[in-house]
């Protein structure tokens, strides 16, 4: 049986920093990712994913400087990826997200999946970024 595997990147009007923000902060990640997936912070460094009948713990690891989010490895067999933010330009990021389902599963679902979690962080991030608006310049005393 063959490991579905797919990989996608989308550009999105905000600062890398921004975006980075959104996607580190486990706490809320079923704000972008779709229906029927549930994640929850299991430990340091740990998250539980329900998807489906499935129920898997992978080890998380956050690089700050390089903007890179990997959860399990390759001896993980299923549910193991990466997500990195890209710099652009200021004001403009892209995200790339390379991802591992499970045996069986087919790779245009994993996809699809794939391309509703990335539409759905644009959303996310724009209303962050209208919920807190970024002053340039000084502020006046």
């Amino acid at each position: 049986m063959t490991i579905a595997y797919t990989e996608r990147t989308i550009s999105i009007p905000a600062d890398a920093e921004a975006v980075f923000d959104v996607v580190t902060d486990l706490e809320n990640l079923s704000a972008w990712l779709p229906a029927g997936i549930d994640v929850e912070r299991y430990g340091p460094h740990l998250v539980r994913l329900w998807v489906g009948e499935d129920t898997v713990e992978r080890h998380v690891a956050v690089d700050w400087e390089k903007l890179r989010i990997d959860w399990g490895d390759r001896t993980s067999s299923t549910y193991f990826g990466t997500l990195q933010v890209l710099r652009i330009a200021p004001g403009r990021s892209a995200v790339t997200i390379r991802l591992t389902g499970a045996a069986g599963l087919p790779t245009p679902r994993l996809d699809d999946w794939l391309a509703r979690a990335l539409e759905a962080l644009v959303t996310v991030v724009g209303a962050e970024r209208r919920a807190s608006p970024h002053f340039v310049g000084v502020l006046p005393s």
